[in-house]
């Protein structure tokens, strides 16, 4: 079975950089980018760290941008009318409207036909003071504070160790443990690691990058024991429903892998040890008679 190669994108305007975010100091220390955990994720302020963590490794999100952050803009920005609303809102609670700017408000639905016959924008001044930021997965900013050593995280004004940050990282999500045991997996096998929540999965497998490359395969995971017996129940893994899923991921040219992790029996796995835990692909691919079928036998 041939694997089917990554699709690039096209227009792409970045050039490729180092795959990990590991800058050394004149002293030859490792530079040491900060975090924040905010009881869902870790997010980073620093606009020389964001810049760093996007584009080496492309790791997190912007919490405003689509895909590459954007600073200092030249422009003004653009945004729905409920996007307005909600800063507007923001502004009235929390903002000391120390910060404003101007932004262009354009209604919310683009569904209609005469929609850009019609429309009307206007400029409004935002006061909220949102800012651009970067927020890490737990998972990516694990990965960076344990095993590539460049994270600092921080959480009520004090930064963590690596073993209370996985203790507390472990109390806020029940997955993390399966989930940061198969992304250092795929990310040692030098994927970049996307969540796939959109597809429908629970990781997105990237060659170099989102800014470089379409989404080579759609991760679902499966906890199962030595016997090979479920023991974590995340999705149904019944027939129909991979399926219909494997249909999806065909639709958005992807490709859909059971990454099945084998959990050992009376075992405390921690970031020290995952080495003991045994991972598994299967490429799920739906089979089509008349182009599978063996020439020979017909």
């Amino acid at each position: 079975m041939e694997l089917t190669e990554p699709r690039p994108k096209k227009k792409c305007r970045l050039t490729e950089n180092l795959p990990l975010p590991m800058i050394f100091k004149k002293d030859g220390t490792l530079r040491q980018f900060k975090g924040e955990f905010n009881g869902f994720s870790v997010v980073v302020e620093d606009e020389e760290d964001m810049k760093h963590l996007i584009s080496m490794g492309y790791f997190g999100k912007a919490n405003l941008s689509r895909s590459y952050p954007q600073f200092n803009q030249s422009k003004t920005e653009i945004i729905r009318e409920r996007q307005y609303c909600k800063r507007k809102e923001l502004a009235e609670k929390f903002s000391d409207k120390k910060s404003r700017k101007k932004v262009i408000v354009v209604p919310d639905s683009d569904e209609d036909e005469d929609y850009f016959t019609n429309l009307q924008a206007k400029y409004q001044i935002d006061e909220s003071g949102i800012k651009e930021t970067v927020w890490l997965g737990l998972e990516e900013a694990f990965f960076l504070a344990g095993a590539v050593n460049c994270l600092n995280i921080y959480y009520q004004g004090r930064c963590l160790g690596l073993d209370e940050a996985w203790s507390l990282f472990t109390t806020n999500d029940s997955n993390f443990i399966y989930n940061y045991v198969v992304y250092y997996y795929f990310r040692a096998k030098n994927w970049v690691v996307k969540p796939g929540i959109k597809f429908g999965g629970d990781f997105l497998l990237y060659k170099q990058g989102p800014p470089f490359y379409h989404a080579s395969y759609v991760v679902i995971i499966d906890i199962v024991n030595e016997n090979l017996e479920r023991i974590h129940e995340r999705r149904s893994m019944d027939n129909i429903p991979l399926l219909g899923l494997n249909r999806l991921c065909e639709t958005a040219g992807k490709e859909l892998l059971v990454c099945q992790v084998i959990w050992p029996r009376n075992a405390q796995i921690d970031y020290k040890n995952i080495s003991q835990v045994v991972i598994k692909e299967t490429l799920l691919r739906r089979w089509i008679s008349n182009q599978e079928r063996n020439p020979e036998h017909t």
